[in-house]
């Protein structure tokens, strides 16, 4: 299975692009109504509701996060001035411009460990600081955390970045969030050899807990699994989910020891092959557990848990939603629950073969609180959106304040950010 936020460095370094700016061209959306209704794109934002920039080099987006001021951060990665692989962020006003006071006229590139370096989520902090968590040359969890005006914050870790070795060979963090006490927490996977569930806490500067797990990090044994999302409960439990040969969910007590009150041991056994491929988790206001992520290659799906880690039968007849958002190969990355319970996923819809004829697209789902599609948004609940004929993907979401929908990811002609937003 493929995921699209995952996409190879070195074929960054295969296009050469010069500057920022929107993409123009090609058809911008399935939807061309003359009154606004849910999933169109959002005319005052970018052009036509959508932006796209370029880092030198290429580059791709992989996660976003709103600020408090309705500011806009996307992260990601571009081959950058090592020329093999740089954390990258862009900040946007609220209308898709690119920032002036952020950094470099909206735009920064890091380097972590000498190449190969990839960004794949963020959190802001309550005093507008901003967390960004993925890889040093995918050798070991990378944390780096950014002042309000782009320069790294010299008062977390070693200059801004923060370095946790787990094992030997790859260590990826996947997913961030920060605790109300402002604690960070990262998950992630591990090398070949030591696969499993991967949580690291770090304290405000950057230190790891010592209270959490075994000196601030945590290692779960979970048939392979890899993590790739996490939440965090009002309670301070950690919620974890990934996969392993299937849908893979954990729970954990704030002190990083599995919540044995959850699943019988803290973990959720799937009980049968075909379940999603969890790439993203959210929690709903009432605590139950949404994921979504691939079905098999040509669908994808999303399963409803209850507080106490059983499938909640009310979403989708059985728990499970399934659904075909188009030809071609798919998966859902990003997930959001609307204030009125309404759960948003966006992914992305590519060819399955080179030989296929589908062009590469953003895709998202609408469901209503029952599981079932949302015919007031899009339609039937799905929107497609397309960047331009060289393809692109959606890999991450937000909701803005006033309920309008961001979502991140990647165009391919030029490889640069793709945003889009839409109206609720």
């Amino acid at each position: 299975m493929r995921v699209r936020a995952a996409v190879c460095v070195v074929a960054l370094l295969l296009v050469a692009v010069v500057g920022n700016g929107d993409a123009a061209g090609a058809p911008r959306s399935g939807h061309s109504t003359a009154l606004a209704a849910g999933g169109d794109l959002d005319s005052a934002f970018g052009l036509d509701g959508m932006v796209t920039t370029a880092f030198p080099g290429g580059s791709y987006a992989t996660a976003v996060a709103i600020q408090a001021d309705g500011k806009i951060v996307a992260v990601g990665a571009a081959a950058g001035p090592s020329v093999t692989g740089d954390f990258t962020v862009a900040r946007y006003e609220p209308d898709g411009s690119l920032d002036a006071t952020f950094s470099d006229a909206g735009m920064v590139t890091t380097a972590i460990g000498g190449g190969r370096d990839e960004a794949q989520s963020v959190a802001i902090q309550e005093n507008g600081r901003i967390v960004v968590a993925g890889t040093d040359s995918w050798r070991r969890f990378a944390v780096v955390r950014y002042r309000p005006d782009g320069e790294l914050d010299s008062s977390f870790g070693d200059g801004g970045i923060v370095r946790t070795n787990f094992a030997p060979g790859q260590d990826m963090a996947w997913d961030v969030a920060i605790q109300s006490d402002g604690k960070i927490v990262a998950v992630g996977a591990a090398g070949y050899g030591q696969e499993g569930f991967r949580l690291a806490r770090y304290r405000r500067d950057g230190s790891l807990d010592p209270a959490f797990g075994d000196g601030g990090k945590v290692m779960t044994r979970y048939g392979g699994g890899v993590a790739r999302a996490v939440a965090i409960q009002p309670d301070g439990r950690i919620v974890v989910a990934g996969y392993n040969t299937s849908l893979a969910l954990a729970r954990y007590l704030p002190d990083g020891r599995l919540d044995r009150t959850f699943a019988g041991d803290g973990r959720v056994d799937p009980g049968r092959i075909g379940e999603p491929w969890p790439l993203a988790v959210a929690l709903q206001p009432d605590g139950r557990i949404v994921v979504a992520g691939g079905y098999d290659i040509f669908r994808v799906g999303l399963v409803r848990f209850s507080l106490h880690g059983q499938r909640d039968r009310t979403f989708g007849g059985d728990g499970v939603v399934v659904t075909n958002m188009g030809p071609g190969e798919q998966a859902l990355g990003g997930l959001v629950v609307q204030p009125d319970g309404k759960i948003v996923a966006v992914g992305y819809v590519g060819p399955h073969e080179f030989t296929d004829a589908v062009v590469s697209h953003f895709v998202l789902l609408r469901c209503r609180r029952d599981g079932s599609l949302d015919p007031t948004f899009g339609g039937d609940g799905k929107v497609k959106t397309f960047f331009g004929d060289g393809g692109s993907g959606a890999a991450g979401v937000a909701l803005q304040p006033d309920g309008r929908i961001v979502v991140v990811g990647q165009s391919d002609a030029p490889q640069a950010f793709a945003l889009a937003r839409y109206l609720a």
